[in-house]
């Protein structure tokens, strides 16, 4: 007798003694493709359905596992009642043996039964037709779905891919925030060079082109808009007298108009900059809020994306925690056998920055040490907490103070 699983239930069927066609012969395929020869070797014995869709996605996981549930080893020990000396032919080892173990059922698991079940599968829909209510295919997929979304074990609150998006796409933006501010300086700078010097803020700087235009057309009304743009009485009367005694030449209104939208760019990215900038920090503290309070928001989106996810970073030690980021230099160290880097993306950390250079190799290691700490607890802890974010914090902070 062959067990044959579905999403719809389990099915037992016999197989007759007389089906001995060699499983790899050319004609063996042609043979079990029609249904009617099919139906003279192979005939379903019983059947029992699943109770829910529940129930048929859990004996499902527990198959994968190569683990009998309850209901079928119940099934099978009814079966086999009268003929405890049939063979079970069963498709998976593990499950062969699982249940040969719990039931003492002679169970079998081999080429032959695999060739066997392949027959019946592609029969299957044809011989249940009359007794399930339900398309197989469709439940099929439904199933299938379930299943799929119950092994990966997705945590919406943990995660991180979203963080490592963020990280990279705020990276992009400050290089091409950067880029696009010098190019718009550079070309401003030949109708009003004096502007460049006063502002240097590459947002600030967009702003104020945006609202000054051209500089002929300065009013007393702009003026004092001016003053409420930049929050600063000395920088607008800096930029006032500048536009009046401008060394610049004049420039076609097409220029400026283009200019304009530069600027306007560069003002939008900067402010979805912002916001990109907030949203990262709020989903750090869902999912690492211990390293987020060590060693904030920036350091910890950057090292999980380094890592590339918090689960590998959970899974180094603190040695590769603290020289994580710095594997150029690392390699070029043991290449020429010179001293190996200390530190790496925590060198971007205020307590290895501000500390002597005699001691930052000490302080990198301790930090490592509780960045490790946090990170173990932000990812195997069940509940969202910075407790021992703060407390590794103060036990950092004296630290800092000791060698200092």
């Amino acid at each position: 007798i062959l067990l044959f699983e579905s999403i719809t239930g389990y099915s037992v069927f016999q197989c007759s003694d007389e089906f001995s066609i060699d499983l790899y012969s050319s004609k063996f395929q042609d043979y079990i493709n029609l249904f009617s020869n099919f139906c003279n070797f192979f005939k379903l014995k019983t059947f029992v359905p699943f109770n829910s869709l529940e129930h048929s996605l859990q004996n499902c996981t527990f198959i994968s596992n190569g683990v009998a549930t309850t209901f079928l080893l119940e099934f099978l020990l009814n079966i086999n009642k009268k003929k405890k000396k049939e063979n079970l032919g069963i498709i998976d080892p593990k499950l062969a043996t699982y249940i040969r173990q719990q039931s003492k059922l002679n169970t079998l698991s081999d080429e032959t039964v695999v060739e066997y079940c392949r027959v019946i599968r592609l029969h299957f829909e044809k011989v249940t037709k009359n007794f399930f209510y339900r398309e197989i295919r469709k439940a099929q997929c439904g199933v299938a779905h379930l299943f799929s979304q119950s092994k990966m074990k997705i945590d919406l609150r943990k995660t991180d891919n979203m963080i490592i998006q963020s990280n990279l796409l705020l990276e992009q933006f400050d290089k091409d925030i950067n880029f696009l501010s010098m190019i718009s300086k550079e070309w401003y700078s030949w109708y009003f060079p004096e502007l460049g010097k006063i502002v240097t803020d590459p947002y600030l700087f967009s702003l104020i082109v945006k609202f000054v235009g051209k500089k002929s057309e300065f009013s007393a009304k702009k003026i004092l808009e001016l003053k409420i743009l930049v929050m600063s009485e000395q920088i607008s009367k800096e930029i006032t007298e500048a536009a009046k005694n401008s060394i610049g030449f004049e420039i076609s209104n097409v220029d400026l108009k283009i200019i304009e939208k530069l600027c306007e760019s560069i003002i939008l990215m900067a402010e979805f900059r912002d916001n990109l900038i907030f949203y990262l920090s709020k989903k750090i503290d869902l999912i690492a809020p211990n390293l987020k309070e060590l060693i904030g928001e920036n350091l910890s989106a950057k090292m999980i994306s380094k890592a590339g996810s918090l689960k590998n970073l959970a899974r180094y030690p603190s040695s590769t925690i603290q020289i994580l980021g710095s594997e150029k230099a690392l390699f070029q160290s043991l290449k020429t056998k010179t001293k190996t880097p200390k530190f790496g993306i925590l060198f971007n950390s205020g307590f290895i920055s501000k500390t002597k250079i005699s001691n930052r190799g000490k302080i990198s290691r301790f930090l490592a040490n509780k960045c490790s700490l946090a990170i173990r607890i932000d990812y195997f802890s069940p509940i969202y907490t910075s407790f021992y974010g703060k407390k590794f914090k103060k036990q950092l902070e004296k630290k800092f103070q000791e060698l200092n």
